[in-house]
């Protein structure tokens, strides 16, 4: 994959996309949701950004689980939605309060059951499974991630994270201060 020329006078929407290797969808995502410097230039549909404009956003995004991603900065995503399953309730409550005592995270959601649909082993497979929707801050991501592996009762669980984009001031306040962090939100 080539990346779009630097010197360009001008990046399209799909330039962008390339640039940030996501899709086109994602830079009209992050565009709606106010994430990203507006077009410099618009015709009709066509949106339009010099190359500098971009980078310079680009270079100064947070990255989740760094240094930039951290209250500090003032960036909007330092609180986190961790999201793993396990086979029944009882393994789920559990989890959560093992999660929640160590203070990873601020507090859980327990959804379920949901019916999943996946591959396991080569073979197509359904199941029941309880989600855990655990909050949590990006200083404390890793901590999570390596507990949530040690203690989960699957060899390979998922563990995906979504940043909270927007949430209240008072409730950032609240995750931070529940994780003992010296932060502000």
């Amino acid at each position: 994959m080539t990346s779009p020329d630097p010197d360009a006078e001008w990046w399209t929407t799909s330039e962008v996309a390339e640039y940030l290797g996501v899709q086109v969808g994602t830079v009209s995502s992050y565009r709606n949701r106010g994430q990203m410097p507006e077009p410099d230039k618009t015709f009709g549909r066509t949106h339009l950004w010099r190359p500098r404009t971009i980078v310079s956003w680009h270079e100064g995004r947070p990255r989740l689980g760094s240094r930039t991603a951290d209250a500090s900065n003032d960036q909007p995503w330092t609180i986190l939605q961790v999201s793993t399953a396990v086979e029944t309730r009882e393994a789920a409550v559990e989890l959560a309060r093992l999660v929640v005592e160590a203070r990873l995270a601020a507090g859980a959601q327990i959804v379920g059951p949901v019916v999943s649909a996946f591959w396991h082993q080569g073979e197509f497979g359904t199941g029941e499974e309880w989600q855990l929707l655990l909050k949590t801050h990006a200083q404390r991501f890793e901590d999570l991630r390596a507990f949530l592996q040690d203690h989960h009762p699957w060899q390979n669980p998922e563990i995906a994270a979504v940043p909270i984009v927007m949430s209240s001031d008072e409730y950032a306040a609240w995750v931070s201060r529940t994780l003992l962090l010296d932060v502000e939100p």
